[in-house]
């Protein structure tokens, strides 16, 4: 019997690994309170949670609906 998934096994495991990856991120800014990012030109920025709290907590809401959220729609609802 044929699976009825709209994606290969190839491409699953990258849109799992992309969510694993992702939701690491995400706990790991969550639990320091800091997320370093690339900043444009060259070199790293540091967020702070009480410094820039906006920019911070917009950072973790991107990252979890770009990494976590779109990949995981694609898995169990297809395009």
């Amino acid at each position: 019997m044929a699976d009825k998934s709209q994606h290969s096994p190839i491409i699953r495991g990258i849109l799992i690994a992309e969510v694993l990856v992702g939701g690491a991120f995400v706990a790991f800014w969550l639990w320091t309170g800091k997320a370093t990012i690339p900043k444009h030109g060259g070199g790293l920025v540091t967020l702070d949670r009480v410094e820039d709290p906006y920019l911070y907590w917009f950072l973790l809401v991107a990252i979890l609906g770009a990494l976590v959220a779109l990949p995981l729609r694609y898995i169990y609802k297809g395009r």
